[in-house]
């Protein structure tokens, strides 16, 4: 009986795994094309992630590539950095010897929304909470509101599921 199994389970496998395989695309619908309209875009999203770390008194290629999208960005546009603002952990005191390095880092994307006419948000990522946990976070976020504005750093103290009113119709929940 158990020389059966063997078998059966590498005919079911082979059986299984060719029923997935194709060479072509599959569609739900062999001619669907994305649609494009002549409606106005009311608001644009421009996110970027992980862009904490830059090369000394410079900027990252993809913070660069960011900063030139917000130039040509209307008003009704938010730029949202997704966290790990600052590598490798976070924003750490003043006196720390890690200080300078992080404030570059968290300098160059300051700099890169500095011109920017639409929204700015940070929000921390696990890289951010390595400086002290919440005292880190509340530092990164006191030193990026001082250079901005406030309410830039969202969610408040670091704490999750706030909601923001974009629009009428449109509300970003963080």
């Amino acid at each position: 009986m158990k020389r059966i199994y063997k078998p059966l389970a590498v005919i079911v496998c082979i059986a299984v795994l060719s029923s997935c395989a194709s060479y072509k695309a599959q569609y739900k619908q062999e001619n669907s094309k994305a649609q494009q309209t002549d409606s106005e875009i009311l608001h644009s999203f421009y996110l970027i992630g992980d862009a904490g770390y830059s090369p000394a008194g410079s900027k990252s290629e993809a913070l660069q590539s960011f900063e030139k999208a917000l130039k040509q960005a209307s008003k009704n546009s938010t730029a949202i950095f997704l966290g790990d603002n600052i590598y490798p952990d976070g924003l750490p005191p003043k006196k720390d010897k890690g200080r300078a390095f992080a404030e570059n880092n968290i300098d160059a994307q300051i700099k890169a929304v500095k011109g920017f006419k639409g929204t700015t948000i940070f929000i921390p990522g696990n890289h951010d909470w390595y400086a002290g946990g919440v005292k880190g976070v509340k530092r990164q976020e006191e030193y990026i509101e001082k250079a901005l504005e406030k309410n830039t750093f969202q969610p408040e103290n670091g704490c999750p599921l706030e909601s923001i009113d974009v629009s009428d119709d449109v509300q970003l929940i963080i």
